[in-house]
């Protein structure tokens, strides 16, 4: 995931629409694409945005309405924002001049098992899919 803000508007129109609706657009409102363009944007959002994001987005899961895998991703970004440990190992930072490790994760003898709950490979398959276009 890319380190860069969000484009302002974008991130104006995602709370826009999270204060109009006063839930995530999942993919009943918006669709599959839509869903995934919120997800994105929260993803590059401040930590206020993503805050929020969370909150609605976990909901939406719940519901069937939004893949676990960005409830995943989200946590764990807000989760390093805010200096903590990640849950599910989604996300990376330089370690060297041409690798990226995990950010610090909580309890990681059974990181891959939470992973597999919510669809996402294991984390030594991520790991080298990240340091293989990290390198390219």
């Amino acid at each position: 995931m890319a380190a860069r803000p969000a484009a302002a508007t974008h991130a104006d129109r995602l709370w826009a629409i999270l204060d109009d609706y006063e839930c995530w657009p999942g993919i009943r409102l918006v669709g599959a694409d839509g869903e995934e363009a919120a997800w994105l944007i929260a993803q590059l959002g401040d930590l206020g945005l993503q805050q929020r994001c969370l909150e609605l987005l976990e909901i939406a899961v719940e519901g069937g309405d939004a893949p676990p895998a960005h409830l995943a991703a989200l946590l764990d970004r807000v989760r390093m924002a805010e200096g903590r440990e990640q849950v599910y190992g989604t996300q990376f930072v330089a370690s060297d001049v041409d690798t990226l490790e995990p950010w610090p994760i909580a309890a990681p003898e059974t990181v891959d098992a939470r992973r597999q709950r919510v669809g996402l490979p294991p984390l030594a398959q991520q790991q080298a899919d990240m340091n293989r276009r990290y390198r390219s």
